[in-house]
Order: C-alpha cells, then sequence, then structure tokens
C-alpha cells in the first residue's frame, strides 16, 4: 500500500533567509522524511520552498518568522480558521532543528488531537491520553542530528508507548531511548487523565518534574525561577501547552 504523501512548503515571511539556505533545509527535511520517517509512521512529504502567495490548495505550510505568537517557543504547529494545519518556526541560530521538529509533529499529529492511550509515568497504574508528538521526549539539540550539514529533530519511534521493555528495539530513530515511556534531558510529554486534567513532565538534568495543567493556569514565579535556576525548557513548553489546551477547549470546530 503506498504511503501517504503531503505537500509541505517552507515559506520565510521574514526575507532573512537566503534562498541558498532555504533549499538546503528543505532538501535536509526531504531526505529526513523520506529516507528516515516515512517507512515508520506511514506518512511521507513532498517538501518545496515556496513564496505564500503562490501556496497551493492542501499544502500545508511551515512560515519561518521574525518572532512566535506564544511566548517562549522556538516553534509550534496547529491548525487555521479553516482547519488546515500549519506551523510556524522562529529565525534564529537553530531554526532547521526546530523546523524538523514541528514538520515531524505536524505529518503524525497534524490536527494535535491524536492521542495514545496507556498507562501513565506515575505508578497508580491509570490509563492516560498521551498527546503523540514524535520530537518532544528527544527534543534537545544534543539528541539531534545532520543531513548535509543540516541539524534535524530526532524523534521517537511508535514502539515509544510500549509497556515493557524488548531488547535491542528501537524506541527513537537515534537510539538515545533504552526504554519506552522515558525522556531525554531537556524533553517532555504531555497527557490528559480520565478527568481531563492535563498533565506534563520534563526532563531536567536527570530529575523528571511532572506539572499539572489547567486551561490558563501558569507558572508560579517562584516555579518560574526554579525552573530557570535548574536550566529547563520548562517554561515555553508549559505555555505552549497551555496554548493548546486553550485552543482545545474554545476552538473545537477547528478540529478534526
Amino acid at each position: 500500500m503506498p504511503i501517504p504523501n503531503q505537500n509541505i512548503a517552507l515559506v520565510d515571511l521574514t526575507k532573512k533567509v537566503s534562498s541558498t539556505d532555504l533549499k538546503a533545509v528543505a532538501d535536509a527535511l526531504q531526505i529526513q522524511v523520506s529516507r528516515d520517517f516515512a517507512q515508520v509512521w506511514g506518512q511521507d512529504a513532498t517538501i518545496q520552498v515556496l513564496e505564500n502567495s503562490t501556496l497551493p490548495k492542501g499544502t500545508w505550510p511551515i512560515w519561518i518568522v521574525d518572532e512566535i505568537d506564544v511566548e517562549g517557543v522556538k516553534g509550534y504547529h496547529w491548525t487555521d480558521e479553516r482547519g488546515q494545519p500549519f506551523a510556524k518556526v522562529e529565525c534564529r541560530e537553530g531554526w532547521s532543528l526546530t523546523a524538523s521538529h514541528e514538520l515531524l509533529e505536524m505529518l503524525v499529529n497534524p490536527y494535535v488531537n491524536r492521542t495514545m492511550r496507556v498507562k501513565g509515568l506515575d505508578s497508580s497504574g491509570q490509563e492516560v491520553d498521551f498527546l503523540v508528538e514524535v520530537s518532544d521526549p528527544v527534543e534537545d539539540d544534543d539528541y539531534g542530528y545532520r543531513i548535509n550539514g543540516v541539524l534535524v529533530s530526532n524523534f521517537y519511534y511508535p514502539a515509544f508507548f510500549d509497556l515493557i521493555k524488548v531488547e535491542n528495539r528501537k524506541y527513537d530513530h537515534l537510539g538515545w531511548l533504552t526504554e519506552p515511556r522515558k525522556l531525554l534531558n531537556g524533553g517532555y510529554i504531555s497527557w490528559k487523565d480520565a478527568a481531563g486534567q492535563w498533565y506534563q513532565a520534563f526532563m531536567v538534568e536527570g530529575q523528571l518534574i511532572i506539572k499539572k495543567l489547567g486551561d490558563t493556569m501558569p507558572l508560579t514565579a517562584r516555579e518560574k525561577r526554579t525552573l530557570w535556576t535548574l536550566g529547563a525548557i520548562g517554561l515555553g513548553i508549559t505555555t505552549v501547552l497551555i496554548f493548546i489546551i486553550s485552543k482545545i477547549s474554545n476552538n473545537g470546530s477547528n478540529r478534526r
């Protein structure tokens, strides 16, 4: 059975990225998706550099922007008012890693509503709905890799949600994870329990931190200071999850 192929446009809205660099990133993303990703997740893509004014119907854009409209993050993916997926990536050093991260997650979970129900991370044995975002648990720069010199994101495999460790089974593309449902330093994962309460766990210097979230619950000032002291990226991560929860609650008509 043929693997579905989605048209993706890399669009520089800043006009700051050279055409050479745009093509290099697009080519690297193409190789990553078709060579490394498609057979694992059953979704391929055709990636082109295009102008925003010439986007063909049905093409999902990755917009490179000067500033992200969600505070504290480098990028995110969502759907527009017509229900079409898109991604935004901030134009900054290392933006190719973020573009790769958002591209892979958009291909697997384009409407940000795909979850996997398995036992949670605690010892209660209760099942929760993990948000399927394939780059989040392994997202740190240290765990990325290069294709023709371009830095791209690592990503987990479907076996990431296994309940039992199996020797020699791959849980992520590069093999950094040695067990299912584990996080690398700088990584995080999000889930919803049976009561509809959202949680998030992230790994900071080997320490697993779990945060209970609400529709509009920000971190306290003390928590922010603690996380930044630890060198965590948790503030931005939590901000974007609160953004997602708010969108799910208020814009359900955009979801499929």
